[in-house]
């Protein structure tokens, strides 16, 4: 779990240059004209009751892009850090006189009528998608050296409206929009509309035709209830008259995302797959989702490959298969065959001529149009009635490292990929209003799967029931805590798959799911299948998700909105985490520890005084470091406001005279005196709450400095007695020498003990002999099964024989069942004696004596008895040689 080192560093506080770039425009009179409300400035027209994400934070790089006041402004951070710093080493404060606005940031000329929500950098760092509520614009991004070459405070971009006529305000408004992780060189961008529309736009900033119409489109209503590939699943177009549907009543999506990456240690179809929520928390897969050009990663199509000639052998070498699991498959196998016969084109980019990226065609054989998958079904013990989730988050299924590899004699790659931990199921991550997070486990996983290109019989498909096991329900709000306009959203932690970040009105919360992804793996991959119900209930009932709250924000004055956080990591800045609220207007960092591998190591409890756990003298570190955010005046303490101004504004013209002549008792003084004093009581109760808050912080802190001073002197009079080897100290009043020997005396005694108990242990396993069984000694226990069976014992079915050929049921020792066969043996040997003596009287012409049968018949029955009865002395003694080599003693 990362450890927060500091908090908005001063280079974004106020008066930095930082702390402008958030900083808005309005001046103090438009805030008293307006009652201390503000103005939307850039033209806009703001949105009351806005229910939405707010992405207005992106970032390339160390670049920042920050909507404030409607517009959209850019800055370096590092930039910002090395200037203040600057200042600070020639030794000259800095003021808000001093900073240059065109050297703090540069507003970018683009323009727009409504509010901006979300901003989105592409892969490439070539476009900033800018989108409102229901309209989306696309800005073809310099490169960082010609933002620093303008000199302006301002810089002319090319900007393109996307769809003119498809996001339009009279059509629904947008979820998400997405930079798909497969699409040629980053350029690929999907848009989400709250109705269910998916669209994909190919954009090349040479051809303006590539933002008019998407290259590729569907309704997911439509979508659901489609039967083949000739149904028309587009979505509507403007003007269009709509039919009623059930499905248009369901499906609302409230957020989408895609469920990779890109990288190479994820399944393949994940980054293909597009997930997507409705309001209500159904769930829907779209897989596979590519654009016409497309951009595989390093082993997708390897993995790909593998994994479908995997499938194939099983399914020939299976007599019986499920007809759709085979309809799938061959689906599957003719979609990559299409993809293995093709010759990629090699492009490079623009900013590395070292690097080619292969570039593919969209397969048109099973079908451009993928299957909808779902609703999942939550499979739970504990059911909600009701879910109103705001975003998802996917964190892909681990690609299989041996499946990938099998074959091939260079281990280096399958190397780099063992070594990375996850698990071989996804898990699907969901935010709701109230601040609620659900885990989900997707055992099945999902593949690509097309609609048929004819419609099949009722009876020839059936859907498969999709489901998702919830393991845990974290809880990061309230109930009185959560406002009217909350929506909280997901951010990525750029160091680990399995940690992310969730921002909403009260903060930023840190989540990491390694404490237990590893431990359900290997449990998950193990081939040991005795008790594994047990074991799993056990690892479900202990699943403990790592939470921390990164970030608190103060609400007093502000909005109820907050961004969502962005984290990036680099060399001048470390892990930065970046946010703000009051509509971007306050800013909000955090500098963060480089995280470290997670593991829970249970250590026993122990009662030995010289245990570690349990040894008073083994004293954890002096202090425990605490870092709090620093304070921040609020805005109400150097907001600009006169009582002049502001009675001259609100008092009529022919009564502002009596300002300026001596107090008379008259209705008119009375009436300007009444008017002052609902001007003050408007500004003064902020200025009350804020005053308050710095006061109490002020005796917080003394009492904190009454602590840490405690905390020195305890930690001095530590440090001295260790110095001075003596002295009175905080432990029985031994000085530091006797301590240390007596804790290296009780270590030396521990260890002695340790040995003693291993000898012991060791004694009594080789009496036991509780060794594992190898394969001959198995092969034995089996014969000797065999052995009891034939001498006439019989076991039950719940009897086990061990190495010593013993069941769990009482029975006759070995010792005792050999003198028995041996006496056995000797009576029928004195009998065939006996009937050989009698043999020679009796007549030789095969004559019938009272026996009743001739006696060549006689004769051929006691060879054979004789036979039998060598042929278990022969077994007696090879079983009683090899308990003798096995170290098993008989006593008679």
């Amino acid at each position: 779990m990362p450890r927060a080192l500091s908090y908005t560093p001063s280079w974004l506080t106020r008066p930095s240059a930082g702390y402008d770039l958030f900083a808005s425009v309005q001046k103090a009179s438009s805030l008293a004209a307006t009652n201390g409300t503000k103005v939307p400035t850039n033209g806009q027209r703001d949105e009351e009751g806005y229910r939405g994400p707010r992405r207005t934070i992106a970032y390339r790089g160390t670049e920042v892009y920050v909507v404030v006041d409607n517009q959209i402004r850019w800055s370096d951070l590092s930039m910002l850090k090395e200037n203040w710093e600057g200042l600070h080493r020639n030794g000259s404060k800095p003021t808000e006189g001093n900073q240059n606005t065109a050297t703090t940031y540069k507003v970018l000329e683009a323009y727009t009528s409504q509010p901006i929500r979300q901003l989105s950098v592409s892969p490439n760092g070539q476009f900033l998608a800018i989108a409102s509520s229901h309209t989306v614009q696309v800005a073809i991004l310099p490169s960082s050296s010609k933002f620093d070459e303008q000199s302006g405070a301002s810089i002319k971009v090319q900007l393109h409206t996307l769809g003119p006529t498809t996001h339009v305000l009279k059509e629904s408004s947008l979820a998400s929009i997405l930079w798909h992780p497969c699409g040629s060189l980053g350029s690929c961008l999907v848009t989400v509309t709250t109705e269910g529309g998916v669209r994909l736009w190919e954009l090349n900033k040479c051809d303006r035709s590539t933002f008019d119409e998407p290259t590729f489109a569907i309704d997911l209503r439509k979508l659901k209830s489609a039967q083949s590939q000739e149904d028309n699943v587009s979505p509507h177009r403007i003007g269009a008259r709509r039919g009623f549907s059930a499905d248009m009543i369901d499906v609302e999506i409230a957020s989408a995302c895609f469920g990779g990456t890109g990288s190479r240690e994820e399944s393949p179809w994940s980054t293909m797959t597009l997930w997507a929520v409705t309001t209500e928390g159904d769930v829907y897969a779209l897989c596979p989702l590519l654009p016409r050009k497309w951009q595989p990663t390093h082993t997708q199509i390897a993995c790909l490959t593998a994994t479908a000639n995997t499938r194939r052998i099983s399914s020939q070498d299976l007599s019986i298969s499920a007809e759709n699991d085979l309809a799938l498959e061959d689906e599957q196998w003719t979609w990559l065959s299409a993809i293995d016969a093709q010759v990629p084109y090699l492009s490079i980019r623009d900013d590395d001529f070292t690097t080619q990226d292969a570039i593919y065609d969209r397969p048109d054989n099973p079908g451009p149009i993928p299957r909808l998958q779902g609703p999942f079904q939550l499979v739970a013990e504990r059911s909600e009635d009701f879910l109103e989730v705001s975003d998802i988050h996917v964190i892909a299924s681990k690609v299989d490292a041996e499946e990938l590899m099998l074959g091939e004699d260079d281990d280096s790659e399958q190397d780099m990929l063992d070594d990375t931990d996850g698990l071989s199921s996804a898990v699907v991550c969901l935010l709701t209003i109230d601040g609620r997070l659900h885990l989900l486990l997707d055992l099945e996983g999902v593949e690509g799967q097309w609609l048929p290109a004819i419609a099949p019989k009722a009876t020839e498909y059936e859907s498969r029931n999709l489901e998702l096991l919830r393991l845990e329900v974290l809880e990061t709000l309230s109930a009185g805590a959560i406002v009217d306009e909350e929506w909280p959203t997901f951010s990525r932690d750029p160091f680990s798959r399995y940690a992310f970040f969730a921002t909403h009105s009260q903060g930023v919360f840190y989540f990491s799911l390694e404490p237990w992804v590893n431990r359900l793996e290997d449990e998950m991959q193990s081939a040991t299948t005795n008790r594994a119900q047990i074991r799993l209930r056990a690892i479900y009932d202990s699943v403990m998700t790592l939470r921390e709250r990164i970030l608190r924000f103060d609400q007093q004055g502000q909005s109820p909105g907050a961004n969502a956080c962005v984290v990036l990591q680099d060399s001048d800045l470390g892990y930065f985490l970046l946010t703000s609220t009051d509509d971007n207007t306050h800013p909000h960092a955090v500098i963060l520890d480089l995280p470290r591998s997670v593991t829970i190591k249970a250590e026993p409890i122990s009662d030995d005084p010289g245990d570690p756990t349990t040894d008073p003298y083994n004293e954890g570190p002096l202090t425990e470091l605490v870092t709090r955010p620093a304070y921040k005046p609020p805005a109400v303490f150097w907001h600009d406001w006169t009582l002049h101004s502001a009675i001259a504004k609100t008092v009529a013209p022919h009564r502002r005279r009596i300002m300026q002549e001596p107090v008379r008792l008259s209705n008119a003084t009375l009436d300007l005196m009444a008017t002052t004093h609902r001007l003050i009581s408007e500004k003064t109760p902020p200025l009350h709450f804020a005053v308050a808050d710095l006061i109490s912080r002020c005796q917080y802190m003394m009492e904190d400095m009454a602590e840490q001073l405690k905390q020195i002197r305890v930690a001095a009079a530590r440090a001295e007695g260790l110095q001075h080897g003596g002295g009175d100290d905080t432990v029985e009043g031994n000085n530091a020498n006797e301590r240390l020997e007596s804790r290296l005396e009780r270590a030396r005694m521990r260890d002695v003990n340790l040995k003693e108990r291993m000898g012991r242990l060791k004694r009594q396993m080789t009496k036991l002999e509780a060794r594992p069984l190898n394969d001959r000694e198995r092969d034995f226990a089996t014969e000797l099964r065999h052995l009891v069976q034939a001498t006439g014992s019989q076991l039950g079915e719940n009897d086990v024989v061990d190495g010593s050929g013993h069941s769990n049921e009482e029975m006759a020792p070995w010792w005792q069942r050999y003198e028995e066969v041996r006496h056995i043996k000797e009576g029928l040997v004195k009998a065939a004696k006996d009937f050989k003596a009698n043999k020679d009287e009796n007549q030789e012409g095969g004559d019938i004596e009272e026996y009743g049968f001739p006696s060549r018949m006689r004769r051929r029955k006691v060879e054979h008895v004789m036979g039998l009865l060598e042929r278990e002395s022969a077994l007696v003694d090879a079983v009683t040689a090899r308990l003798d080599r096995l170290g098993v003693g008989i006593s008679g």
